[in-house]
């Protein structure tokens, strides 16, 4: 893909390209893309191969409103964001199905509005630009119902009391709790599923409205890891004429592509998994409608809630090593969800595990069709990598689909709403894991989502999605696994009377 020049976003456009045409080096894996793109050294003065940190705010001109270079301010554009912005759209495969779409339209050549991501300071600044700039005043938005508390507290405390914004949250998980068949043929299996995504299907579209402007979905969810079958709402939307929105934070675009699924945006707290060292706050939206990414850029440049040029670096930084890092998340996440399922439940420690890629030795038919779906939604790189250690659909115990485990402890108060005893007590006996908030980072953490990320939900709502006393989350780190299994398991039988 030969990368063109960016766009200032206040509508005049840059006589000359912030960056040189830079000739297409065929197609590159995953971890590759991490490494090298942003940090060609073409684009460096000196053939660095790491980007410079450019902490101007304003660059020369070579006649008035002429910006000589393309750069005029850094809140309009910056040399080391764009470098992050690059490679943020090549991970989620967004810089090349913009530049198909530029192609198609015949605006390939005349494009001004930079790659296929912006980034923010936040992934809240993120989320805010694409609700207030989709659903407008007075829109309608149809959302996941187990969503991020901040999300939540934006929909309804934001963008319903100051642009008359309604949401209608829906499940839209596979939630049949009916045993498997002992017996079933290719053929039964299929009508089942199909009745089960009709059943979505139809919670989807009862809920739109004609002023329903975006369909958001988490995949996996906060905090209780349900899947939502991206392909199957993404033609919903398409029928519909509605952007379906997925934040894919939970699983990084190592693990999952949405925009190759179907969906039209694609959005991300940067601080978790892809910067990876809870040392930056970062956000980002990533799209290839050339229609919604020019909005998107002028909201960035209107809002300004742009990252500084070192927290860019930082996470160009992260990224480097995200391939690396996400593939030990999920080992170790694998193992964690192994031992609640195999070992703890029958000890009576916990009473519950959720993982997305966990085989349990006797899964209900959603739980069947969750895990199969986790599969399905792998990315290329992540499945590949999966299936060169062993691992398949169904292997035994499950596979790696991400750091992130969730489960409730078993406690003498299940699904209370203000008792959390027994799930304090563990979270204050580990040792290895710390007991915080975010995800994401090589280090392990844990929470408790009715506290702490979830406390500003209402309580109904909660009580609603089982977050109650007895859930705890925890991010899995990049540690030495048998650490972790030893302090969870030792919190464990801290907190919980034989």
């Amino acid at each position: 893909m030969t990368v063109k020049g960016h766009a200032v976003p206040n509508g005049t456009a840059a006589t000359a390209s912030p960056l040189a045409d830079i000739p297409a080096k065929g197609p590159l894996g995953f971890a590759t893309r991490a490494l090298h793109v942003g940090s060609e050294p073409e684009l460096s003065a000196s053939s660095a191969v790491i980007p410079a940190i450019e902490l101007s705010t304003t660059y020369s001109q070579s006649r008035a409103g002429v910006p000589h270079k393309g750069f005029e301010y850094t809140r309009s554009a910056n040399p080391t964001r764009l470098a992050l912005e690059r490679v943020l759209a090549s991970l989620e495969g967004a810089d090349v199905l913009l530049d198909e779409n530029l192609r198609r339209d015949g605006k390939l050549d005349d494009w001004e509005f930079g790659p296929a991501a912006l980034a923010f300071s936040s992934g809240s600044a993120a989320t805010a630009t694409v609700v207030s700039g989709l659903a407008g005043n007075g829109g309608h938005v149809v959302s996941v119902g187990d969503v991020y508390g901040g999300t939540s507290r934006y929909m309804l405390r934001v963008a319903q009391v100051q642009q008359n914004v309604e949401t209608t949250f829906v499940d839209m998980s596979y939630t049949n709790k009916e045993a498997l068949a002992a017996e079933e043929t290719e053929a039964e299996k299929l009508a089942r599923e199909q009745e089960d995504d009709k059943v979505i299907v139809k919670r989807v579209q009862d809920a739109i409205r004609p002023n329903t402007k975006l369909i958001w979905a988490e995949t996996p969810t906060n905090p209780l890891l349900s899947l939502v079958p991206i392909r199957l709402i993404a033609a919903v939307a398409k029928a519909r004429g509605i952007p379906l929105v997925i934040d894919n934070t939970f699983a990084s675009p190592y693990y999952q592509n949405p925009l190759l699924l179907g969906a039209s945006v694609v959005v991300h707290s940067i601080t978790k998994y892809i910067n990876g060292h809870s040392d930056v706050l970062g956000g980002t939206i990533i799209t290839a409608d050339p229609v919604l990414l020019e909005k998107f850029r002028f909201l960035q440049n209107a809002h300004g809630a742009v990252p500084s040029p070192f927290d860019s670096w930082l996470i160009i930084r992260g990224i480097k090593t995200l391939s690396l890092r996400a593939r030990q998340h999920g080992l170790n996440g694998l193992q964690i969800a192994r031992y609640l399922q195999e070992v703890a439940i029958p000890a009576g420690l916990v009473r519950d595990v959720f993982y997305p890629g966990l085989k349990r030795p006797n899964e209900t038919q959603g739980q069947a069709r969750e895990r199969s779906l986790a599969w399905e939604q792998l990315s290329d790189q992540s499945r590949k990598w999966a299936t060169s250690l062993g691992f398949s659909k169904d292997s035994e115990g499950g596979f790696p689909s991400g750091g992130m485990v969730s489960f409730h402890i078993r406690s003498e108060k299940p699904a209370d709403q203000e008792d959390a005893s027994a799930a304090e007590k563990f979270l204050e006996s580990l040792q290895v894991f710390a007991l915080a908030e975010s995800l994401g980072g090589v280090e392990s953490l844990a929470e408790l989502p009715l506290k702490m990320t979830h406390g500003g939900v209402a309580v109904e709502r909660r009580r609603e999605l089982g977050i109650d006393g007895e859930l705890v989350r925890l991010s899995v780190g990049t540690e030495d696994v048998e650490d972790l299994l030893k302090d969870v398991e030792r919190a464990l039988k801290a907190a919980v009377k034989a």
